[in-house]
């Protein structure tokens, strides 16, 4: 299909006009860049500047671009040779490169020492703080860092000055600038020392240790002193844990204060034997009261804190021992009780005897006083009766109806009779009176115990053998 005569004119003149017009925007790259060749930068910019902005060729456009960025830089070394701070700044800004920030920087620094001189520090902190936010590779940050720190302790803000020696320690620490800090952080430390006794008299013992840990990182002349005030508050931590009954803890803490104050390894040594020996002493209690699982219980304790504790081994076996004892006695005890149901008085005696070497109870006690008893009752009942009678305080029944008798006989002389001692069975299973009577011719006396076998126990049954035994009432 051919195209009208009039259409072929119109695109010949549209492509015409392009041509004319990238030709023209060629000729303006060519124009500035012949600037920049000359040194010319302003004029460079202003062309490179329209070039951008209007081309679509866009390897030429990033030639453009980084000339320009030269040029904005040869105009800041120029500014930065005159010593027009401000100026070489707004230049090395538009150049935007990393050249130009590494100059830069330095114009802000300049820019300080003016303050500096000017006794301006609000104006030389701004700049600091514009360096070390914005230019973080800066070369200059060390010295900035230094700078800012004496002028914190001049202005006495402790926080700040610190903060800027630990960026200086942590990043720097082989610079020169961190070792002339040193001084400064040495002033710095009594401050913090001081605020960490205030917590410990506090008894915030966390916040200090802390504290204490945060500057005992750095290089200082007090870093034994705050070491050995960590060791300090371990130790305080290591007694709460042990009041608590937290002995994991507790050991953990008395470790990391030998660690941090070697000096404390025998205190530690001291104070863990200290709690171990009373395990010991809560286990002896355990088995005084017969209680030789709880016992071991307590003893086993002390290998938390102690695992060679010699002693506890010891305890141990011992504990272990009595209740392999408890075990038997029980069952001696068992047959003793079978054998006693059986009135098999001398054999239950023997097993509650072996049960009573073995496990020394009130129970057993009494079992054997009572066995002793029912077999003397089964021997010889009569003689077993009166001999409890006689026997009674040392004697003092026989001795007080004697005294009765032999003045009775003074008085009445032949006149005077007794029965002596009778013994009758009595109502009950081992259960006997004890009689004896003084007869004269204008009075009588008659003296009449119950007796239990058993127990061993006298009852007086009148007023006149009640007395005779020097109390009101039976009596064992």
């Amino acid at each position: 299909m051919k195209l009208p005569m009039k259409n072929w004119k119109l695109l010949f003149s549209l492509f015409s006009l392009l041509l004319i017009v990238g030709c023209s925007r060629n000729k303006m790259f060519k124009l500035a860049h012949e600037y920049y060749l000359r040194d010319k930068y302003v004029a460079a910019i202003e062309y490179f500047d329209r070039f951008v902005d209007r081309t679509d060729n866009g390897a030429l456009a990033t030639v453009a671009e980084l000339e320009r960025s030269e040029s904005y830089y040869q105009l800041g070394l120029k500014m930065y040779a005159k010593k027009k701070w401000k100026l070489a700044i707004r230049f090395f800004y538009l150049a935007n490169s990393q050249k130009a920030d590494e100059k830069m920087d330095n114009c802000y620094f300049e820019l300080a020492k003016i303050a500096m001189k000017n006794n301006d520090i609000p104006k030389v902190l701004k700049n600091y703080d514009y360096i070390v936010t914005n230019f973080p590779t800066s070369e200059l940050i060390p010295e900035i860092l230094y700078n800012r720190i004496k002028i914190s302790v001049d202005l006495d803000d402790k926080k700040q000055a610190f903060a800027d020696y630990a960026i200086l320690w942590e990043k720097y620490p082989s610079d020169k600038y961190m070792k002339k800090a040193k001084p400064f952080i040495d002033m710095l430390m009594p401050y913090y020392i001081e605020e960490v006794l205030a917590l410990k008299d506090s008894k915030e013992y966390e916040k200090a240790l802390n504290l204490l840990k945060k500057i005992s990182r750095y290089p200082s002349s007090y870093k034994t002193m705050i070491s050995h005030e960590i060791g300090e508050i371990y130790i305080l931590l290591a007694e709460i844990e042990n009041n608590k009954e937290n002995y994991k803890k507790t050991l953990e803490d008395f470790r990391l204060a030998e660690k941090f104050n070697p000096d404390k390894k025998d205190f530690v040594m001291k104070r863990l034997r200290e709690i171990c020996d009373g395990f010991i002493e809560a286990g002896d209690e355990f088995l005084q009261n017969e209680m030789p699982d709880k016992a071991i219980e307590k003893y086993q304790m002390t290998f938390i804190l102690l695992p060679d504790f010699q002693e506890a081994v010891a305890k141990i076996e011992q504990a272990k021992k009595i209740k392999e004892d408890y075990k038997k006695a029980e069952k001696l005890q068992q047959q003793a009780s079978e054998l006693e149901k059986k009135k098999k008085y001398e054999d239950a005696l023997k097993y509650y005897r072996q049960s009573f070497a073995l496990k020394k109870t009130k129970e057993i006690k009494d079992k054997i006083f009572t066995m002793n008893n029912l077999v003397q009752a089964k021997k010889a009942p009569l003689d077993f009766a009166k001999s409890i009678i006689l026997d009674y305080k040392n004697g003092i029944i026989p001795n007080n109806v004697y005294a009765i008798e032999d003045s009775m006989i003074k008085l009445y002389g032949e006149s005077a009779r007794s029965s002596g001692w009778k013994i009758l069975y009595s109502y009950g299973e081992f259960k006997y009176e004890v009689r004896y009577d003084i007869i004269t011719p204008k009075e009588n006396y008659y003296f009449i115990w119950r007796v239990d076998l058993r127990e061993k126990q006298i009852y007086p049954l009148n007023k006149n053998s009640e007395k005779m035994m020097g109390i009101s009432g039976k009596k064992k």
